[in-house]
Order: structure tokens, then C-alpha cells, then sequence
């Protein structure tokens, strides 16, 4: 039977009309009735079907500049949400603390911030339980590619008018869709930055010394996911303890591993002398 619908495991016995009218424009009769063989519809899902988009009703908006806070609230607000505006990561922590019902269906977190930055804020999430099926939307102006990594929904570049971004949020709130974010699996690791290390971080140019840090939850997702720690940005490094080597754009940094506690802790960022700091 030549369809353009194909089928898949999971639960899905409402939707027995919409694979019924599927099947009969199919070329050629079906092979079974499913009023015959109610069966059949177990564990069976559309592939070619797609749910409505889901509705975000609590937005938790993580920005420090009060002209952004005002503008993203607005566009939210406009959209039917329900607007929590905080200035930092802490603050943002201590919110998403409160329990299950204060909870957000969204986080849209800018990545430069007072006290807790968004990065740090993202791993503290990612290593809870609870927090890391939170999504997250990302907001940077420092930043020009989408980070690739888990429980990152989309990422929106700051612009200095904020029209391109007002326009970008607003089709991602009408067309968000809940993504299926797997537990907190054994071995997730946290990524720990010495004082030292973070200081002398902040002295690169902010560009750079954002893609540093997305590398670095980047090597801790891949340590515990067991793949060859062997590529163009990231080498696994032998010694008691072990650790890992991450490169980027020159900049070299020592993440040494504590299997025991699931940490990775920067020990050595090495900047090459040509590099302009701040």
C-alpha cells in the first residue's frame, strides 16, 4: 500500500477517524478494517498528524534592562500570558524554587546578567530534577547561533531596534509546542567555575566568552552521554583525575572531572596573547 502516512508506536485510539479517512485515500483498500480490529490502534500514532500548538500561560522573562523587560512583558502580555519579570539568575532560581504551581511553562532567559548569569542559571536548571523539563528560550545579543543543547527550545538575537525581536517572540509564543524533555539521567554533570577562572573568563571579549561557556555545558553533556571525547573543540585529556580540553576560537580550558560527585570544574584557561581583552 503506497501512503503518505506512516505509522508509529504510541498511544493514540481517538484518533481512529483521522486514520480511517488516512487509509481510505490511501491507493488501494486497506489490508485490515479497524472497526474489525480495534487492536490495530493500540500504540498507534499518525506520523503525518501534528496537535495544535500549546498555549504558554506562565512566562518567566529573565532580563536586567528595564527597556526589554518593558517591551518583551508587553508583546507576552498581548499574547495571553501571565508575566513574571525578574533581573537575574538568583532571583530567577529562587522563583522557579517555589514549587510546581509558580512554576512557568516557559523560560525566556537573556544570557548577560547580574549575579547569576543565564548561563549559570541554564546548568543550575539542567541539573534539577524538576527544573530541567522547564524549556528554555534563550535571548543574546552577543550570541549569534542557536545553542544546540538540551532543553533549549529556540534562541533570539537582540538587535538594536527590537521590532525583529518583538516579531520572533510572538510567532514562537503562538506556535510553542511543549518538547518531550527526557528525567534528569544518572551521571548528568555539573559544570563548576572557580572564582579565578571566572574572572579571567570575563576579561574576553563578551562574543567569545559566551561561546566558551556554551561549550562548556556542551562537553558536559556529552561526558555523560559516553561518546568518544575526540573532536575539532573537545579532547578527553588522561591523568588521575581525568579531564577535558575545550578550544575555542584559540582559547583553551581544563575541565577536570570528579566522576564520584558528577562535577567538571575549570582548573586552566589559557588566552592566547593576541586576543584583545576587556
Amino acid at each position: 500500500m503506497h501512503s503518505n502516512w506512516t505509522l508509529f508506536a504510541a498511544s493514540a485510539s481517538h484518533q481512529a477517524p483521522l486514520l480511517e479517512r488516512a487509509l481510505a485515500r490511501a491507493e488501494g483498500p486497506p489490508k485490515c478494517s479497524l472497526a474489525e480490529h480495534p487492536g490495530c490502534l493500540k500504540n498507534v500514532e499518525l506520523v503525518g498528524f501534528r496537535p495544535a500548538p500549546m498555549t504558554v500561560h506562565r512566562l518567566l522573562v529573565v532580563e536586567d534592562d528595564p527597556s526589554w523587560q518593558n517591551c518583551l512583558e508587553s508583546v507576552a502580555r498581548s499574547e495571553g500570558c501571565d508575566v513574571t519579570l525578574v533581573s537575574d539568575g538568583e532571583e530567577a532560581l529562587k522563583r522557579l524554587s517555589e514549587g510546581p504551581q509558580a512554576r512557568p511553562d516557559l523560560v525566556l532567559l537573556d544570557l548577560l546578567l547580574p549575579r547569576m548569569d543565564g548561563w549559570e542559571l541554564y546548568g543550575r536548571m539542567r541539573v534539577d530534577q524538576q527544573l530541567r523539563t522547564i524549556p528554555v528560550l534563550m535571548l543574546s545579543s552577543m550570541v549569534t547561533q542557536e545553542p544546540k543543547l538540551g532543553g533549549i527550545v529556540g534562541f533570539l538575537h537582540k538587535t538594536h531596534s527590537p521590532e525583529p525581536v518583538i516579531h520572533q517572540l510572538r510567532e514562537r509564543l503562538r506556535g510553542f509546542s511543549d518538547p518531550t524533555v527526557e528525567p534528569a539521567p544518572v551521571g548528568t554533570y555539573t559544570v563548576h567555575l572557580p572564582e579565578n577562572t571566572s574572572l579571567l573568563l570575563h576579561s574576553l571579549p563578551a562574543a567569545l566568552r559566551q561561546a566558551v561557556r556554551m561549550h562548556m555545558y556542551r562537553a558536559a553533556e556529552l561526558l555523560r552521554t559516553g561518546l568518544p571525547m575526540m573532536s575539532t573543540w573537545l579532547m578527553a585529556l588522561p591523568g588521575d583525575p581525568p579531564s577535558l580540553l575545550v578550544t575555542v576560537e584559540g582559547v583553551r580550558l581544563v575541565l577536570e572531572i570528579d566522576e564520584a560527585a558528577c562535577t567538571l570544574t575549570a582548573t586552566s584557561l589559557i588566552i592566547p596573547a593576541y586576543l584583545p581583552r576587556m
